[in-house]
């Protein structure tokens, strides 16, 4: 039996889907939100910045073309307060020189659209699943630490 994002502990993992297309939005939220992840919504650029820096989601899944500021200057914004945010851009721009522009800005994976939904949530797993792993080695440090101290 396939393992659902609650069993495999992804069940505080929260993705921020940055998007001025409404039926975008709707399609992301709808099936994240039933692979198990939390899910929020900005609807530009400049709210993107804002709920990243407030709210502090686990990833970020940011169109490009939005109005305000566009999907890399936002996710320039994010890195420099928060460098280890996770950001996937989503781009119809797929050619290869556009793909190396987006990671050379900062991006940590780039998803060309259209995309199969199917691929958006295999990426928020692999995120989610890096997430638990770091949090798990961390868990591991602090009680090693403990272990040692009381020596």
């Amino acid at each position: 039996m396939p393992e659902t994002a609650n069993q495999a502990g992804t069940t505080g993992f929260t993705v921020l889907v940055a998007d001025d297309n409404d039926v975008a939005q709707r399609l992301c939220k709808r099936v994240l939100e039933k692979a198990g992840y939390k899910v929020i919504i900005a609807v530009d650029g400049l709210a993107a910045v804002d709920v990243a820096l407030s709210q502090r989601p686990s990833m970020i899944l940011m169109d490009v073309a939005m109005p305000g500021i566009d999907g890399l200057e936002a996710m320039r914004r994010i890195k420099a307060e928060v460098p280890t945010m996770p950001i996937v851009i989503a781009s119809a721009h797929s050619m290869a020189s556009d793909t190396d522009r987006f990671l050379a800005a900062g991006a940590d994976k780039v998803l060309s659209k259209p995309f199969r939904l199917a691929d958006l949530v295999a990426i928020v797993g692999q995120f989610a699943q890096a997430k638990k792993s770091q949090e798990t080695k961390s868990q591991e440090t602090k009680s090693q630490e403990k272990s040692i101290d009381a020596n």
